[in-house]
């Protein structure tokens, strides 16, 4: 019974080492394959903000050529783990299609700790028409409580 045990314990502990030493990489090939523009930048905030090493920036990229007035068309996503404590600026990097019908793009960006959004664009959407541009980021507006019950 003990070295049943011990099997298990050990084969958990294998299957949990296994699993901490996967890359974080993209879950699925890109939906894009032709030529690629790459817009890149740093994303500005607090200087007195510190950042997490497990810290996640989600970088989602939108057609913006008709304004924003109406859902604009997905275009691409990247995202990326900081990797090590640190502060603002943080460099950035997404590539999208270079088909001339995207002139005009915008960029959703949230910073956080998965289920946690940290920071988020100063604006809903920052646009830019060339290949690179700096993004400032302010504090997530903390949750709303729900008070139909009182307080």
């Amino acid at each position: 019974m003990i070295q049943r045990r011990a099997a298990f314990f050990a084969l958990v502990a294998t299957a949990l080492l296994a699993s901490g030493c996967t890359t974080t990489g993209a879950k699925h090939e890109p939906a894009y394959s032709g030529p690629t523009k790459t817009i890149k930048g740093y994303l500005r905030g607090s200087p007195l903000a510190r950042l997490s090493p497990s810290s996640v920036v989600y970088i989602t990229a939108y057609d913006a050529t008709n304004g924003n007035s109406k859902p604009m068309p997905f275009i691409g996503e990247t995202s990326f783990t900081l990797g090590q404590s640190g502060y603002f600026p943080i460099a950035y990097e997404i590539e999208i299609p270079a088909s001339k019908s995207a002139p005009k793009v915008a960029l959703s960006v949230q910073l956080g700790q998965p289920g946690r959004i940290l920071f988020a664009n100063d604006r809903l959407y920052s646009q830019t028409t060339g290949r690179k541009m700096d993004i400032p980021m302010r504090e997530a507006p903390p949750r709303l409580r729900n008070f139909r019950h009182g307080l």
